[in-house]
């Protein structure tokens, strides 16, 4: 029976024995084993002790269902030919773990080998888990057993639910800094899940003493070469590498183990600016035309074996067909969340490859971003060489306007709403418009950006965001808004975002260029961005550039974008963190966290990304934004006086922030 498209996809028993990522899964509950005889049970579980060395990229959950869950770890062993592993799943109900595992919900055995780099993957769908209740998990092998990871089953589908509280996060290049983000993150009380929007791994690491176009100034200690391309990712080896490293990170293991995390990726698990099987920087060069389908296949063949995702995967199938990684989750009759693919499907940037037409690239408007016949998301027109897309923008739509629950929220990897530096069409209220690019971009030089800020379409930041895909954003814009599953349009619509490295807030809307808001021009949701882990912001790249692309001021970048970009309400890039959600049915509520170093006379220039001690940095609220159900609105709640934001009030010009590492 041939699946419909438009159908959640996750792996099939079909799938899984395919790609055998955990083949001969045998599953009991309680002392009831199946699969496996009394003396294997006894020798995996019985006497085994704490090993986190066995484990060293310790555990993880994902993809969390009402009855199920996705497991994983990886072991380390010298033995060859096939492993088998343990695992148990307990209640998470304040006994002790021994306690806990010694009468488990749920036990059983998976297979590994070197085929799979030792990972384990197991996808649980059983009704002894119940919905929305908490879980503890662990693995065993050797007499070992692993550290515990918890986490917590979705609400049954039509569950009367009051409150969600999860993080998100994106960019984690583990060569520019520590990861204390995910330190505070972990401690973060009561939260149900994490949404991970992607950039898990980079796809290069520069080595001791140098930086790349878009990382630099990370300490020694966090650089490292891959086995096969040196600084860049180009065969399995090398991309399972990645993961390994960036995966013995103690606070990222930390935040794995705390609960299940829901993972979308976006363009460095493969390459830079990627688009279906292209890699457009491959070998550093600019040239921009670097098509590599074996390494598309490899990088997602890692994805799926070294993160807990419950996704479809062939490897059978050609480079764009052989993983689906959209899908969706319901959280009762509070919220849905869907999360998409921005990257395997999308057509190339519209005004050429090479970098300085991607970024601070004035637009071609109709022969370009704007062409009738770009989609992002995959509309199912063939793509390169004519491999099939599929219609996940149908799939996307159908999943947001029929829902009939509370909250609609977007896992969405690059930002949706329009971002330009210089805007024609605003009207500044705040700041006076620039007269050219080169007073905020000193050396602009020859790109076709200089003296190009009269030009009629402006100058986008990138067009590798939605920018560059407008046709499709005006469609779903129009079909949200003109929803005819439920009159009136689409209410209590959220993107969720990361990508740009940036504390962003701002109104979803048809024509960003006209400043009204009303009629059809009203907006139909809000789009609230989280920063980077540790990825190079706009203040850090102002030390030492970006490629081909001018270094910004930061502080004057952050006050062009509000300037000319009167959708955009708060824009920040000079800080790492997370970003927090409280999900209601009167509101939700986004608290944006900015992990601090103490600044001292004897540390002027303390950077919270820079600081090797998590325990010497803080979390701190550097927003919190209220949207009440109901209203496309944003409330600043940062202060002891809520500030409604209306969509066609100019925003405050923020304050510049000094730029980390100058005085």
């Amino acid at each position: 029976m041939n699946k419909n498209p438009l159908d959640e996809f996750h792996v099939d028993r079909l799938d899984f024995l395919k790609y055998s990522l955990a083949t001969s899964v045998a599953v009991w509950a309680g002392t009831q084993v199946s699969g496996i005889d009394e003396a294997e049970a006894q020798d995996l579980f019985v006497g085994a002790a704490l090993n986190p060395a066995r484990f060293p990229q310790s555990v993880a959950s994902g993809d969390p269902r009402p009855n199920g869950i996705v497991l994983w770890t990886r072991v380390a062993s010298q033995a060859g030919g096939t492993l088998r592993v343990g695992y148990r799943v307990a209640l998470d109900d304040g006994r002790s773990d021994a306690e806990a595992f010694a009468n488990p919900v749920l036990s059983g055995v998976a297979e590994t080998s070197a085929a799979r780099d030792y990972t384990v993957k197991i996808q649980l769908q059983n009704a002894k888990l119940k919905p929305f209740r908490k879980y503890r998990y662990r693995f065993y092998f050797g007499g070992s057993f692993s550290r515990t990871g918890r986490f917590k089953t979705l609400p049954a589908p039509n569950a009367d639910v009051g409150r969600l509280r999860f993080g998100y996060i994106s960019c984690q290049d583990y060569t520019n800094g520590y990861y204390n983000a995910l330190y505070h993150l972990a401690r973060e009380e009561d939260l149900d899940f994490i949404v991970h929007l992607g950039d898990y791994t980079y796809e290069t690491a520069p080595p001791p003493g140098e930086s790349n176009s878009f990382q630099g100034g990370g300490p020694d200690e966090r650089r490292f070469q891959f086995p096969d391309g040196g600084a860049e990712e180009l065969t399995l080896s090398d991309y399972r590498f990645g993961y390994k490293k960036y995966k013995s990170d103690r606070n990222l293991q930390a935040v794995h183990e705390k609960c299940a995390m829901i993972i979308i990726w976006d363009d460095h698990e493969f390459a830079n600016d990627a688009h279906q099987t292209f890699a457009p920087d491959q070998g550093g060069n600019q040239d921009g035309n670097k098509k590599n389908p074996r390494r598309r296949e490899v990088a997602s063949r890692a994805w799926a074996e070294f993160n807990p995702v419950g996704v479809y995967f062939n490897a059978a199938n050609d480079p764009l067909n052989e993983i689906v990684i959209y899908r969706s989750f319901a959280f009762g009759n509070l919220m849905e969340l869907v999360m998409t693919d921005q990257r395997l499907y999308r057509d190339p940037p519209p005004n050429g490859n090479q970098t300085q037409n991607r970024y601070l690239t004035p637009g071609t408007g109709t022969q370009g971003e704007e062409a009738p016949d770009r989609t992002l998301l995959g509309d199912g027109t063939p793509g390169a060489d004519g491999l099939r897309r599929p219609p996940q923008v149908d799939y996307f739509l159908q999943k947001i306007t029929r829902s009939p629950r509370r909250w609609k929220i977007w896992g969405n990897e690059v930002t949706f709403m329009q971002m330009k530096v210089a805007n024609t069409d605003a009207e500044s209220a705040t700041v006076d418009p620039i007269t050219s690019l080169e007073e905020l971009f000193p050396g602009i030089g020859d790109s076709p950006a200089a003296g190009s800020v009269d030009n009629p379409e402006g100058v986008y930041v990138t067009l590798d965001q939605w920018d560059g895909f407008q046709a499709e954003r005006r469609r779903i814009t129009r079909e949200i808004r003109d929803n005819r599953v439920f009159p009136g349009g689409t209410e209590n619509f959220v993107t969720i975002t990361g990508d740009i490295h940036s504390y962003i807030a701002g109104y979803i809307k048809e024509v960003y260029d006209d400043r009204t808001c009303a009629g059809e021009n009203r907006p139909v949701g809000v789009e609230l961005v989280c920063p980077s882990v540790t990825s190079s912001n706009l203040s850090e790249l102002a030390t030492f550039g970006f490629g081909a692309a001018p270094a910004p001021d930061a502080g004057q970048f952050g006050a062009q974008i509000v300037a000319n970009n009167p959708h955009v309400k708060f824009f920040n890039s000079n800080e790492h963190g997370y970003n927090l959600m409280e999900v209601t049915r009167e509101s939700i509520v986004c608290t944006m966290v900015a992990i601090r170093a103490p600044i001292t006379q004897e540390n002027p220039n303390a950077n919270g990304i820079r600081e090797p001690d998590p325990r010497q940095t803080t979390a701190e609220v550097l927003k919190r934004f209220r949207v009440p159900a109901g209203e496309t609105l944003l409330i600043d709640e940062t202060g002891p006086v809520p500030v409604p934001l209306p969509c066609d009030v100019p925003a405050p010009a923020p304050v510049p922030a000094p730029v980390p590492g100058q005085p």
